[in-house]
């Protein structure tokens, strides 16, 4: 795993899907992607769903499992089928995921298989699918442990004539 370079947010999830882009454009598809909603014309976007914290350890460390729906649109459907379907393989099947300061991507499975959602009057193919981005925290460092109190010594038994 590597440290991504570089982040322009200082939210952790923004920075976690800042790098989940950032692995998606290294896989040389048809257009990079955006976040939010799809602009005109050929391309591929991103943007969280509802997501909330599924568990906090007693360090105040977290486990944020985030929705991550991915929309595509372009006028040839095998184009658009083959990048949103490359996107889910490689990041499914990686076996080591970025990282940053006080966070880290754990594992991304996929939560809906790339769909066509239908055709636009442009003729232009729209297709959506999202994916788990499973995100632990790391920026509370456990506190160390207080020392042990030290055990009295036992009163001597009293001596036996």
């Amino acid at each position: 795993m590597s440290e991504n370079t570089p982040v322009t947010s200082t939210s952790i999830l923004n920075q976690a899907i800042e790098a989940v882009m950032d692995l998606i454009d290294a896989l040389g598809l048809y257009a990079t992607i955006t976040r939010g909603a799809l602009g005109s014309g050929d391309g591929l976007s991103c943007e969280i769903g509802p997501t909330s914290v599924q568990s906090v350890f007693l360090d105040k460390n977290q486990y944020i499992p985030v929705d991550l729906t991915i929309n595509g649109r372009h006028s040839n459907l095998q184009t658009l089928s083959d990048a949103l379907n490359t996107i889910h393989e490689s990041l499914t099947m990686a076996v080591s995921y970025p990282y940053g300061n006080g966070w880290e991507i754990v594992d991304i499975t996929t939560l809906t298989e790339p769909q066509m959602v239908g055709r636009e009057d442009s003729n232009e193919w729209l297709m959506a699918s999202a994916l788990l981005v499973k995100v632990a925290t790391l920026d509370k460092e456990p506190e160390p442990a207080p020392a042990p109190e030290p055990t009295p010594e036992p009163d001597p038994e009293p001596e036996q004539e």
